[in-house]
């Protein structure tokens, strides 16, 4: 099974485009991130994939989250479906595209960024880069022993220091986890709250561009 998405083909054709796969947050669609792809390097191919639960008022989710006495909690076993299905869609884009041979990026803002982390740890030898944008790292996806290939990834970490939504320090853990792994890193905080900034931004595409051949 392959989740919903959207394409933007390269502004600028190639052979073997490289491909940006983003994965929007809780209560957006497929349509949310893909505003950015003006702004990024024309280079790429874009896909913008649609999570598989239904969250209301037209938005959807990559898993629930509720409320309790310990704070914000998941389901486990629904977090490891979507990271499946995620990771059977990934397996299946570069032929589905006519883009085999194609480095794949992936990279999400909040909820997004929480499943790009949990595909690098599980299948790192599908990706060639992976940006996390005002995320978290969910026990869930870290596993007692990291899988080869996965301190070779280089990770972009982003996150707003007012951010009410998810803590900047979701992010600070993510850094010291890949810290300790090993893994190429570059981490950026900035003055915004749970949002994507200009600054922010510009820093994902050149990030983006110093990585493509």
């Amino acid at each position: 099974m392959m989740l919903n998405a959207i394409v933007r083909r390269p502004v600028s054709p190639s052979e073997q485009p490289p491909i940006l796969v983003l994965l929007h947050g809780l209560g957006a669609d497929e349509n949310d991130l893909m505003g950015l792809a003006p702004q990024l390097d024309p280079r790429l191919l874009i896909v913008s994939i649609q999570a598989p639960i239904e969250y209301g008022n037209g938005g959807y989710a990559w898993f629930d989250i509720q409320w309790d006495a310990d704070g914000v909690s998941v389901i486990p076993e629904q977090v490891l479906a979507s990271r499946d299905l995620l990771i059977d869609t990934l397996r299946h884009l570069p032929a589905a595209l006519n883009a085999e041979g194609s480095g794949l990026l992936l990279g999400g803002f909040s909820q997004g960024a929480i499943m790009s982390l949990g595909v690098a740890f599980a299948e790192p030898s599908l990706l060639s880069g992976v940006i996390s944008m005002s995320g978290r790292l969910l026990p869930d996806f870290v596993p007692a022993n990291p899988l080869p290939g996965t301190s070779q990834l280089p990770y972009l970490v982003q996150h707003g220091t007012n951010d009410g939504v998810l803590p900047v320090q979701g992010s600070r853990d993510i850094r010291e986890h890949l810290e300790k792994m090993g893994c190429p890193l570059t981490y950026r905080e900035y003055p915004m709250a749970h949002e994507i900034s200009i600054k922010s931004l510009a820093d994902v595409r050149d990030w983006i561009s110093e990585r493509l051949p």
